[in-house]
C-alpha cells in the first residue's frame, strides 16, 4: 500500500514542508535506519527538498510506502517536483506540466534517483494522473556531495525541451486500430512475465476513461495505456479461478518507475516505426 498525496487543478499549489513532514515522516528524517553502514551519509530528504527550492522546484506530490515496525520513517519515497518557470499561465485540462521525480529512502534500498516526467491534468477536477519518467540521475548517499543534487535538477531541465517536442511529435502520429492492438499486447507484455495469467485481455487496456481520449493519436492512447495500467480497476473473467476480477493499481513505486520507463521506450519505437514507414 501506499501513502500519497494528489494535487487537482482548483488547489493546485506547492505543499509546505509541515503539511510533508506530518503526513509523510519518511520524508522529514534526520537519521537512517540502524542496519546501514557508518559510510551511509544522512542527508535528509526534507534537506535536499529545500535546497531544490532555492533553485525554483516546488514540491507538488508526494508518495510514501507503507512500512512495519523499525522500517517506518525511513522507507522509500517518492516526490514529484515542479519548476517555478512552468507554473506562468493558467492550467487547462489536458495540458502536460514538466516535473522532476525524486525517489529516496533513509534504509539503503536506494540511493537519491531523479527523473524527469510530465504531469497531465486529465478531467475535470484536475486529477494529476501521468506519471511517466524518462531521464534518470542517480546520487548515492556514500560521499554524497549537496552539488551532485543542484547539477541533476538542472540535467531535468535540460531535458525539458526534448522530451516536450516527443510529446508534439506523438500527437501528430495516428495510429489504426490494429496498431493501437499491436500496442496494447506490447503493454501486456510489460505488465505481466511469461509465468502469469493475465487478468484482462490486452484490447482492455485501450479503454477510454474520458471522452477527450477518444483521438487515435499515439499520444492520448499512450496515456489511455498508461492510466489503465497504473490506476487498474479493469474488469476480467480469470478461467483459472472461474470468477471475475479486476486488475490492482500499482501501489510499489519500484514497480510504477519501471512500468512507467517501459511504456515511454514502447511509446518512442513506436513513434519511430510510424514515421519511418
Amino acid at each position: 500500500m501506499l501513502n500519497s498525496s494528489y494535487s487537482r487543478l482548483k488547489t493546485y499549489r506547492p505543499m509546505e514542508n509541515a503539511e510533508i513532514i506530518s503526513r509523510f515522516p519518511s520524508v522529514g528524517s534526520l537519521s537512517a535506519h540502524q542496519d546501514v553502514s557508518a559510510r551511509y551519509q544522512v542527508i535528509p530528504t526534507i534537506g535536499i527538498l529545500d535546497m531544490l527550492k532555492k533553485e525554483g522546484w516546488q514540491t507538488m506530490q508526494v508518495k510514501e510506502v507503507n512500512a512495519r515496525n523499525a522500517k517506518v520513517g525511513f522507507q522509500k519515497h517518492m516526490i514529484r517536483l515542479q519548476h517555478v518557470n512552468s507554473m506562468s499561465g493558467s492550467l487547462s485540462v489536458g495540458d502536460e506540466i514538466m516535473n522532476a521525480v525524486l525517489v529516496n529512502s533513509h534504509d539503503r534500498t536506494c540511493a537519491y534517483q531523479f527523473y524527469t516526467g510530465i504531469f497531465r491534468l486529465v478531467c475535470a477536477n484536475g486529477l494529476i494522473v501521468g506519471n511517466s519518467q524518462f531521464e534518470r540521475v542517480s546520487v548515492r548517499h556514500v560521499g554524497f556531495k549537496p552539488e551532485d543534487v543542484i547539477e541533476a535538477s538542472y540535467k531535468i531541465i535540460n531535458s525539458a525541451p526534448e522530451i516536450m517536442n516527443n510529446v508534439k511529435e506523438m500527437k501528430q502520429i495516428t495510429l489504426t486500430d490494429s496498431e493501437k492492438t499491436v500496442y496494447a499486447n506490447a503493454a501486456m507484455n510489460l505488465l505481466y512475465d511469461e509465468t502469469e495469467t493475465p487478468a484482462i485481455k490486452p484490447e482492455k487496456l485501450l479503454t477510454v476513461r474520458r471522452s477527450n481520449d477518444r483521438s487515435p493519436d499515439l499520444w492520448r492512447t499512450f496515456n489511455t495505456v498508461q492510466e489503465n495500467i497504473m490506476q487498474g480497476g479493469l474488469r476480467g473473467y480469470n478461467q483459472e479461478k472461474r470468477r471475475y476480477v479486476s486488475t490492482r493499481k500499482v501501489n510499489n513505486i519500484d514497480k510504477d518507475v519501471r512500468l512507467n520507463r517501459a511504456l515511454w521506450t514502447l511509446t518512442e519505437e513506436m513513434a519511430n516505426l510510424k514515421m519511418a514507414a
